[in-house]
This record gives structure tokens, sequence and C-alpha cells, in this order.
């Protein structure tokens, strides 16, 4: 998932988001980037691997075109990404 600028009222889990930032799917940035409720992606400043959650590896490995195999656990995800990336 992405983190983007609201600059107009968008509903976001059930809640109406006036401004800041959110974070959103590839399809839900989509199509809120398309009716202009939205700015582009707010680049975060990449953490190493190893300092990066399951969760934070999972979206790495997703926008990296990267096959986890079912791996679910950080150490197997990591294990993972770390192979793809010596191929």
């Amino acid at each position: 998932m992405a983190k983007y600028t609201v600059v107009s009222p968008v509903l976001q889990g059930g809640v109406v988001v006036f401004s800041g930032d959110i974070e959103l799917d590839d399809m839900q940035a989509q199509r809120l980037l398309e009716l202009g409720a939205i700015e582009g992606e707010i680049q975060e400043e990449e953490k190493e691997l190893e300092d990066m959650t399951a969760t934070e590896l999972k979206a790495y490995a997703k926008r990296n075109n990267i096959e986890l195999d079912g791996a679910t656990k950080k150490e197997d995800v990591l294990m993972r990404i770390k192979a793809a990336q010596n191929e």
C-alpha cells in the first residue's frame, strides 16, 4: 500500500477523510486519482529490508513482482526477497 495526499473528501474505511495522507491499495488509488480526490503517491525513504515488518516486506515483494510462494513469516518472506534479488 502506498500513501497519497487527500485533496477532496474521500470515504476511507467508513470514515470521511477531508485532508491529510491516507494509505491505499492500487485499485483504490487508481479510482480516486481518476476522480481527482487524491494526489500522487508520497515517496517515503526506503527502509532496509531487515528493518521492515512482514507486512512491509510483502508489499515490497508485490511492488517488485517477487513471488513469495506462500511465505507468511517475516524471516521466510525476507529470504524469498533476497533470493529473488540474487537471481
